[in-house]
């Protein structure tokens, strides 16, 4: 009979136990599981939203014309200030400035010029002196689609 009582009492006290302490350790690791999974879902949000932000930032670029100069030599002692659009968006009434000092040595010939499509360019010729400065800024300016008003600003060289 001692054996008898023995298992009885081993199924009356220490099986409950034994269950009470799986369920506590299988909450304790479901909640574990459950603060990875909240962390996962949550860095799959904000990746979402970069990509989202980077499509957007891209159907922006598409969009938006990027107008750029810079000093090409054509030969020696003649140079020419190169305008290009390096956008994949037609810019309209294209312009640009340099410093004052230089206005007379750069022609402004082409300029406004009305419609540069997308890899488009157009050239301006520089008069070039021993002592001139050997960079400077060109402040190019434009219109987008909408009718907005752009600007850029690059330093040269020679």
């Amino acid at each position: 009979m001692e054996i008898r009582e023995i298992i009885d009492a081993f199924i009356v006290y220490v099986v409950p136990l034994v269950a009470i302490a799986l369920s506590i350790v299988s909450f304790h690791d479901s909640r574990k599981v459950n603060k990875v999974q909240l962390r996962l879902t949550e860095m799959e949000e904000k990746l979402k939203k970069y990509e989202l932000e980077e499509i957007e930032k891209e159907r922006e670029a598409v969009n938006k014309p990027i107008v750029e100069a810079r000093i090409c030599k054509v030969s020696k002692g003649k140079y020419r200030l190169k305008i290009w659009n390096s956008s994949q968006a037609t810019a309209y009434d294209v312009d640009f400035e340099v410093p004052e000092e230089l206005k007379g040595l750069v022609f402004r010939d082409k300029v406004p010029f009305e419609v540069l499509e997308p890899g488009k360019s157009f050239e301006e010729s520089v008069i070039y002196y021993n002592g001139m400065p050997p960079k400077f800024t060109v402040k190019t300016t434009w219109k987008n689609a909408s009718g907005e008003k752009c600007e850029k600003e690059q330093l040269v060289t020679f």
